[in-house]
């Protein structure tokens, strides 16, 4: 049986291994989160995917980038729960240190992507550039079919810059962009005047694509507008380049002579009467808005001066003299 005195030595020794124990697993675990990445290059890239959790990440990082001792942050959470880290594609930093790059993957500072979708290009175009952006970046997933789709016809999303980090956030900002076009639109719709000949928000969009394609110059979306609600009204043919060229080609920059001007084809406003089926372009939202917003005014007719300008005429007569000052010299 242990006297009083060796008890208390006992304990004593009990305590100093305790703090001492306590003190070493301290130290590991600061030398541990301390450490630097050893990397030879400058960056590298690192993926977490969905549903990895840190001591998954951990364990990864240990065999394939040369840390250690990742074991023994199971200690720091011993009694609370471990972060939870974001999935996504991260740069890892040269002399980046394990706990700031676990801080992170916990907030979620993952390597994001610019897509750039342009006023006036179409969906064919948009989405080869996609492909091209996803083949470039080495990004390990397929564009998924609900962002395919999108890009199935113009005028679906609005023309933007997104960013996004993988294949959910691709289809989210993307869909997102899906809701603001509709919001858009229906917000313009309150307030289109009476006399504007447009029968719903589709023709709405159509017209918008067709203005964005003729109006080099912001500040003549409007009266270019205006020429074509005048028509609309008057039940005469647009007459629109853009809308032959899209129906002849899918596209934009071919020359566009008297056979695309003839092609009959349910696009080509040379031809049918009316709008076409369906856009041509994504349209800017000034086009949008000078679509619905505007009225019938005073001009029929409009022809491009080579500055990105147009001169604007309100009979057929004036507008051979305008034709014949700016085209034919050409």
């Amino acid at each position: 049986m242990l006297s009083t005195g060796s008890k208390i030595t006992l304990n004593k020794a009990l305590i100093f291994s305790l703090v001492l124990g306590v003190l070493l697993v301290s130290m590991k675990l600061q030398f541990t989160l301390a450490q630097k990445i050893p990397y030879n290059e400058a960056n590298k890239t690192f993926v977490i995917n969905k549903g990895d959790s840190l001591y998954k990440v951990l364990a990864r990082l240990e065999e394939s980038h040369g840390i250690e001792g990742t074991s023994w942050l199971k200690l720091k959470y011993i009694f609370r729960d471990s972060p939870v880290i974001k999935a996504g594609r991260y740069t890892i930093y040269r002399d980046s240190k394990l706990d700031s790059l676990i801080d992170r993957f916990v907030i979620g500072d993952v390597e994001e992507f610019k897509f750039t979708i342009i006023e006036g290009t179409v969906a064919k175009n948009n989405l080869i550039k996609l492909e091209k952006l996803l083949l470039d970046n080495d990004l390990s997933f397929d564009i998924p079919d609900r962002v395919v789709n999108i890009f199935s016809s113009e005028g679906s999303v609005l023309p933007d810059t997104y960013f996004f980090s993988d294949q959910e956030d691709l289809v989210k900002v993307l869909e997102d962009s899906k809701i603001s076009l509709v919001e858009h639109v229906e917000d313009l719709w309150e307030r289109k005047p009476e006399d504007n000949p447009l029968k719903n928000k589709d023709e709405a969009l159509v017209l918008a694509s067709i203005i964005e394609r003729e109006a080099l110059l912001n500040s003549e979306q409007t009266i270019i507008a205006s020429v074509f609600l005048s028509r609309l009204r008057k039940g005469m043919k647009l007459q629109a380049d853009p809308t032959s060229s899209y129906g002849y080609y899918k596209d934009y920059g071919e020359r566009i002579g008297r056979a695309v001007l003839d092609d009959q084809n349910e696009f080509n406003t040379y031809v049918i009467k009316g709008l076409p089926p369906s856009p041509i372009c994504f349209p800017s939202k000034g086009a949008i808005e000078a679509a619905i917003t505007s009225s019938p005014g005073e001009y029929l007719y409009f022809v491009a001066k080579g500055d990105g300008s147009h001169i604007f005429s309100k009979t057929y007569e004036e507008h051979n003299k305008a034709v014949k000052k700016y085209i034919y010299p050409k």
